[in-house]
C-alpha cells in the first residue's frame, strides 16, 4: 500500500483472509486499501461490516466518518464518530475530527441563513470565520501492527492534492504517532473490550457469555460457593423481563497479567434502577481477560 502497489497488496490481504477470513486487521487493511483507490461504497461496505462484528473497535467508525465526510454525508459522519468515542472515550484523533465535521455542519447552517436572509451579517461573519469546508485527509499508508492505525479528518488548503508516493506528509507522521500510542494502550483496550462484552452479555440476560467472562478462580461474596452464586446470579437475571447495564467513565490500572477496572455502572430493569461505584479485577487466562474479583459501593 504504501508503494502504491495496490493490486499486489490486495492479493496479499484475499490470500491471509482465507486462512484467518474474521482478522479485524486484515478486513481493516481491505477497507483502507479500498478507499485508497477511490473505492469509497466497497470500503464503507467492508467497514460497516467490520463495525457489525467488532463493535468495540473504535477504528473502523473513524475511518467511516472519513469516508462519510468525504461524501459530504455529514451527519453520518457524526454518528460513526459519536460512536468511535463511546468505544474509546481518549481518542483524541476522534474528537479532532468530531470538531471538524461540526465545523462543517455549522458552516452549512450558517450558509442557508445567509440565503434565507442576504442581510444577516452575523451569520455571514461566523461563515467567514470558519472558512471553507474541512477537507477529508488521505488514508495513512501505514499499516496496522498491534491494531487498526487512526484517519484525521484535518482542514487542508489543497484537499485535491495528492502526495507523490513515498514522501511522508504531516498526515502520515500524525499517523505513525497515533499508531504508536495505540500499541501502547493496547492492553488497556482489550481490558475495557473484556468489560463491555461482560455488560452486554448482562443486558441480554444471556447468562453463558455472562457466566463466561468470569475466571475460574473467581471471588465468589459471602463466602458462597461457586454453584450457589451461579445459581443465585441465574435467578436474578433471568428473572427479570429486560435489563439494561452501562459503563461510564471507566479506568483501567495495569499490572502485568492482571487489571483493575473502575467505572460507574448504570443499572435499569423492569424493577429497579440504580447506579453505583464498581471495581473489577480481571486476569488473564489463555490470552483472554477474565473477571476474578467484583466489588461494588
Amino acid at each position: 500500500m504504501r508503494n502504491g502497489q495496490y493490486a499486489e497488496a490486495m492479493s496479499r490481504i484475499d490470500a491471509a483472509l482465507t486462512s484467518k477470513p474474521n482478522d479485524p486487521r486484515l478486513r481493516f487493511s481491505k477497507g483502507m486499501l479500498l478507499a485508497q483507490q477511490n473505492k469509497s461504497t466497497e470500503a464503507i461496505a467492508v467497514l460497516l461490516k467490520l463495525t457489525e462484528d467488532f463493535p468495540d473497535l473504535p477504528e473502523p467508525y473513524n475511518n467511516l466518518a472519513v469516508l462519510y465526510a468525504a461524501n459530504g454525508q455529514y451527519e453520518s459522519a457524526r454518528i460513526a464518530l459519536d460512536k468511535a468515542i463511546a468505544n474509546n472515550p481518549s481518542y483524541g484523533t476522534a474528537y479532532e475530527n468530531l470538531g471538524d465535521v461540526y465545523a462543517e455542519l455549522a458552516r452549512q447552517s450558517y450558509d442557508k441563513a445567509v440565503k434565507m436572509d442576504a442581510a444577516n451579517t452575523t451569520a455571514k461573519t461566523k461563515m467567514a470565520r470558519l472558512g471553507g469546508a474541512p477537507a477529508v485527509t488521505q488514508v495513512a499508508h501505514s499499516a496496522p501492527a498491534a491494531k487498526p492505525a487512526a484517519v484525521a479528518v484535518n482542514p487542508a488548503p489543497t484537499p485535491t492534492s495528492v502526495k507523490p508516493v513515498g514522501e511522508k506528509t504531516p498526515i502520515d507522521k500524525s499517523a505513525e504517532k497515533t499508531l504508536a500510542a495505540d500499541a501502547g494502550k493496547h492492553g488497556q483496550d482489550d481490558v475495557l473490550a473484556a468489560v463491555r462484552t461482560w455488560a452486554r452479555a448482562w443486558s441480554a440476560r444471556d447468562m453463558k457469555a455472562y457466566l463466561g467472562a468470569y475466571s475460574d478462580d473467581f471471588k465468589t461474596p459471602r463466602g458462597l460457593t461457586h454453584e450457589a452464586w451461579v445459581n443465585e446470579r441465574t435467578a436474578r437475571i433471568t428473572g427479570k423481563k429486560q435489563i439494561r447495564v452501562d459503563i461510564e467513565a471507566p479506568e483501567v490500572r495495569m499490572d502485568g497479567d492482571s487489571a483493575t477496572v473502575s467505572f460507574r455502572q448504570l443499572f435499569k430493569s423492569d424493577r429497579l434502577t440504580a447506579t453505583d461505584r464498581k471495581t473489577l479485577v480481571l486476569v488473564k487466562r489463555d490470552g483472554q481477560w477474565r473477571i476474578r474479583e467484583e466489588r461494588a459501593s
